[in-house]
């Protein structure tokens, strides 16, 4: 059995802080774009879902358990809204961006959702509605919107 290699916290946290801030207010954009096409990417290297739910689905999996982006990840369809809770977010930087820079921090993940069901589904409706920070630091839910 291999031993999988992991990179400790604080040095990726430490680097994806010390790259918004350089960024500064191009942060956003530029990791929205990131993330966006990390999804991209790994959406189409599958065949096409049978649903929006069952890749949403596949989405929280992925990030869970194979780029292992946090402890825990669910996806829930609520009121309308696509929902990715994620729990124990090993790459969560926000605070740090906030505390030393004062610019509004940019997530690294956010947008891969949106990337993934583009490539995946062919849908171009699909957008990041909000991210609610309903707990301690790593804890977050992102809201996503798939209009008809």
């Amino acid at each position: 059995m291999s031993e999988e290699k992991m990179v400790p916290q604080k040095p990726i946290l430490e680097v994806l802080c010390s790259i918004q801030g350089a960024l500064g207010e191009d942060n956003q954009k530029v990791f929205a774009k990131a993330s966006m096409a990390q999804g991209r990417e790994w959406g189409k290297n599958f065949p096409p879902a049978e649903t929006l739910d069952a890749l949403m689905g596949k989405i929280a999996d992925y990030l869970q358990n194979e780029l292992k982006i946090a402890k825990n990840v669910q996806f829930e369809r609520k009121d309308g809204e696509y929902l990715l809770s994620f729990r124990g977010c090993h790459i969560c930087h926000g605070k740090l961006v906030k505390e030393r820079f004062g610019i509004t921090p940019a997530c690294a993940i956010s947008m891969f959702p949106v990337g993934a069901l583009t490539a995946n589904l062919k849908l171009h409706n699909v957008r990041l509605k909000e991210i609610r920070k309903p707990g301690p630091i790593g804890d977050c839910d992102m809201t996503y919107e798939v209009k008809a």
